[in-house]
């Protein structure tokens, strides 16, 4: 009996990191790390979904002001009848008619199923209120690095503080 358990968890070893990145923490892993991993995969599962108030929900302040300043930029830039940031910021939140072409704009640059079903993903430097999860595509030599942050007691995915590069 316990040699089956040895060669079960010498096994959940080597296959550990092609989980999906829902799965319960192993043993000895930290607390924090099932919410984080549940945080990150729900952004990309609302994009698949569709459900952009589920997106706008998951992502830090940082990001939401920073989609809601872009996108306020592009419009005015285009000529566009300006509306209100705090407006902007309503129409993210509830699946407005902004939120859908600016989500919609995004997802066909980005396909979620990438993150999803074609990665393997694994944990990367977690602190207090910071955590990174390495997200490597099949063939990548590197991972990208998804920048996480507690806010607010829950763990936020850091969109801007990832990819923007600001």
């Amino acid at each position: 009996m316990h040699r089956s358990l040895a060669i079960l968890a010498i096994a959940g070893l080597f296959l550990f990191p092609f989980h999906p990145p829902g799965l319960a923490a192993a043993a000895g892993e930290e607390p924090a790390v099932p919410a984080i991993l549940a945080a990150a995969e729900s952004l990309f599962q609302s994009m698949k979904a569709r459900d952009y108030p589920a997106t706008w929900s998951v992502l830090t302040e940082k990001s939401r002001d920073t989609i809601v300043s872009d996108t306020d930029e592009a419009i005015r830039k285009a000529g566009g009848t300006a509306i209100p940031k705090e407006r902007l910021r309503e129409d993210f939140a509830e699946g407005g008619p902004t939120c859908r072409q600016y989500w919609e704009g995004f997802l066909r640059r980005f396909d979620p199923d990438d993150a999803l079903e074609r990665s393997r993903w694994e944990m990367g430097v977690m602190e207090k209120d910071r955590a990174e999860v390495l997200i490597t595509h099949r063939g990548a030599d590197r991972p990208a690095v998804l920048r996480m942050f507690r806010e607010g007691g829950s763990w936020k995915v850091g969109l801007v503080e990832t990819f923007w590069g600001h």
